[in-house]
């Protein structure tokens, strides 16, 4: 009989007349829902389709489009039917008399593929407009993912589409509108009449907006998809929809309760398990590092005769020490490693830091002994770090794992994945100046997860700026959560690793293919304001300008980026640098330009912007500030950022003193307090003698003046900036 109206199909029941899509017996069932049924769901959530009717077969066919008008489309739905254009499933333009022929002509079309069709579904043709794709999938790390593109034949030829992470907020919604790469098509063009923009951001709202069907199907969507949507002046209407739920539950465990972190930044007391009476190993450097960060009590070396090790108090158990311990170091080997853990979450340890590698990094057997070390602590309060890590530093805290770290204690705060990379920032960071609150690596991440670690940082009053290295994470809504949280408020900046291991489960649908890893990260960062870099360079050099001007907010009419220095083709590369940052050079204004031209600057050479000047080991010191005295005056123009650069190789080629009169120019700089960020870059740098080096450095350590080697790491510092700047107006 025909189905002129279908029941609806409520996200959370059943998909009765579903097609099982073919799996094996380990793999999740996944349902391809009839596309009228998801349809019919679409009207529930206020979602305009085309009027239309099913039917089971041919001959059913003439009753059931009886009440609609041509022109018609006619579509197949059933099994091996989910790309219906590929395998002649869809006919478009007929009149009502034309489609029990169609459907006869399609049955036997199919079954020549050995397709049988569940039914057919016959709809009323659009008559046009902006046609876009909007789909859902669910990404491995984040959850379901939306893409905005253009749809019909030019979705994936052009790919011309952006994403974000659900649920969608309204500002997200316009962002996706206004920032997808087709976005000025709907403005109209050659005489056509705008589209209705305001519905778009409500059809999008309606899908994965946080009361949307994204939220209602909950974890049974896998994909989701309409492609086309046409969007006219009067509206958005859906004409194909896709729907394929999983039998696979994609929910995280419940999040256990909120974990206090200050213990593991500042425990009362320290035990290292692993450290020799006969040799050095990794338990004795950990002693050597907590004794140089001024451990002289509280700290004991867990060992079965010892009664001393390296000076520091020896017990055979943790229960036997003369006071509460907050943090274990777990240096034992890894078959050994679980009783300590187990151990000393029986002894109610808050903090458990498994420096042992050879766990799930090591294939099958080591996941089996990894999977003793979570047992360990199953039922208890205990907190596992790692294992396969270095742990943490926290100069406030006096916790560190590594001889000769800096003592002097900041408020840039790091989450790492990576030991190594780790004691990287810790070192290269603190010779750009950075200065650390909390710096913790976390390994495998069996237990203490980024997510977690970085929501607790958003809270946390010693911690103003916040890094994250990772190559995956097991918690990506607990993430995505915390970086919600931090956007206009603190500045993260995330370096990721490995990304191309990454990437959505997904991959049937035109959504799925192309929601990559890399387009998901950066629909993160673009709801979440949180800035991505792609090098361990740029990484601090972000933290280190944000260490330097978390406090500066740019003049409301501030614009762009003045760039001063010496040398033409310097200048085009800063430019250059700039521009593959997404970075505006704002031009001087001709008033300013003549009065800098009558102050004898511009002979030759630029006064607009970038702004040459012959800085060098012949100019006064205050040549830079005499040349930025008008730009900045009470009457001048207003910049966010400053760069300045210098070439020290003229210090030694046309000098006699090194780079200190390099270095007297900025202290000029600093002193002339100008109402702008500056970023200096220092060419060349390689050229200075080993002394000149560290004359630098001690310059860079003392004031804090952001200074780098190269235009591009400068330039992703000052954009990085800007960005904080954005969200701190958005979230006011």
């Amino acid at each position: 009989m025909p189905q002129n109206s279908s029941p609806v199909l409520h996200p959370s029941e059943p998909a009765d007349g579903a097609a099982p899509e073919p799996h094996s017996s380990a793999a999740p069932a996944h349902e391809q829902v009839p596309e009228h049924r998801v349809k019919a769901m679409l009207t529930q959530y206020g979602i305009d389709v085309p009027a239309g009717a099913t039917f089971s077969c041919a001959g059913e066919a003439a009753e059931a489009v009886s009440g609609l008008r041509g022109p018609l489309v006619l579509k197949a739905f059933g099994p091996g039917l989910l790309h219906k254009s590929d395998v002649g499933a869809v006919v478009l333009g007929l009149d009502a008399d034309d489609v029990p022929a169609a459907a006869a002509k399609m049955e036997t079309s199919l079954a020549g593929r050995d397709l049988v069709p569940t039914g057919y579904l016959v709809e009323q043709q659009h008559p046009g407009g902006l046609e876009l794709i909007v789909g859902v999938v669910r990404d491995s790390t984040f959850g379901p993912v939306v893409l905005l593109g253009l749809g019909g034949i030019a979705t994936e030829m052009l790919d011309l589409s952006a994403l974000r992470v659900a649920p969608l907020t309204r500002e997200d919604a316009e962002a996706l509108v206004d920032g997808f790469p087709g976005a000025p098509l709907l403005e109209g063009a050659r005489g056509r009449t705008p589209a209705d923009r305001g519905a778009l951001v409500d059809f999008l709202l309606a899908i994965a907006g946080e009361q949307g069907l994204i939220h209602d199907l909950g974890d049974r969507l896998e994909e989701f998809e309409c492609n086309p949507i046409v969007v006219t002046s009067t509206g958005v209407q859906a004409l194909d929809a896709r729907l394929i739920l999983t039998s696979t539950t994609h929910a995280q465990a419940e999040p256990a309760p909120a974990t206090d972190f200050s213990r593991l930044f500042a425990p009362r007391a320290i035990a290292v398990a692993g450290a020799s009476t006969s040799r050095s190993t990794f338990g004795n450097r950990f002693l050597a590092a907590y004794r140089a960060a001024g451990w002289s009590e509280r700290l004991y070396a867990l060992h079965p005769q010892a009664t001393e090790v390296d000076g520091v108090p020896a017990f055979p158990s943790i229960e036997a020490m003369p006071s509460a311990v907050d943090y274990v170091v777990v240096a034992v080997p890894a078959n050994a490693a679980p009783k300590v853990v187990a151990d000393a979450a029986t002894a109610g340890v808050g903090f458990v830091h498994v420096v042992t590698g050879g766990f799930a990094e090591m294939g099958e057997a080591g996941a089996a002994l990894q999977n003793e070390l979570t047992r360990g602590a199953d039922g208890t309060t205990t907190r596992i770090l790692g294992p396969n890590c270095l742990g943490v530093f926290a100069p406030g805290g006096r916790q560190t794992f590594t001889l000769g770290a800096p003592i002097e204690a900041g408020f840039v705060s790091v989450v790492s994945q990576s030991g190594g990379l780790s004691g990287d920032m810790i070192t290269v960071g603190s010779r750009r100046g950075i200065r650390f609150s909390k710096l913790v690596s976390i390994g495998n991440a069996i237990d203490v997860t980024q997510g977690e670690l970085v929501d607790w940082l958003v809270d946390d009053p010693e911690t103003r700026v916040i890094g994250i290295y990772l190559e995956g994470t097991r918690d990506g809504s607990t993430l995505l959560h915390a970086l919600r949280r931090a956007k206009g408020t603190k500045p993260v900046v995330v370096l990721r690793g490995g990304s191309s291991a990454q990437g959505s489960v997904a991959v049937s649908s035109h959504t799925g293919s192309m929601a990559s890893s890399t387009k998901v990260w950066s629909a993160v960062a673009e709801s979440t304001g949180a800035v991505q870099v792609g090098s361990l360079e740029d990484f601090l050099s972000c933290l280190s300008y944000f260490q330097q001007y978390i406090d500066h907010r740019p003049a409301a009419d501030a614009d762009g980026v003045l760039v001063i220095g010496l040398g033409g083709g310097a200048s085009v590369l800063a430019t250059d640098a700039c521009d593959r940052a997404g970075l505006r050079l704002s031009p001087l204004r001709d008033d300013l330009r003549r009065e800098l031209r009558e102050r004898g600057y511009g002979a030759g050479t630029s006064v607009a912007n970038p702004l040459e000047v012959p800085v060098g080991p012949a100019s006064p010191p205050s040549i830079l500030v005499d040349a930025l005295t008008p730009v900045f005056a009470s009457e001048g123009q207003s910049y966010q950022d400053l760069l300045i650069h210098f070439n020290a190789a003229a210090y030694y080629n046309y000098g006699t003193a090194g780079i200190q009169p390099l270095i007297d120019s900025l202290h000029t700089v600093i002193g002339a307090e100008l109402p702008v960020r500056v970023a200096v870059v220092i060419r060349n740098a390689d050229v200075c003698p080993p002394s000149d080096i560290e004359l630098m450095n001690s310059f860079v350590r003392e004031t804090g003046l952001a200074v780098y080697r190269g235009f591009d790491e400068a330039a992703s510092a000052v954009a990085a900036a800007q960005c904080f700047d954005a969200c701190r107006i958005t979230e006011a």
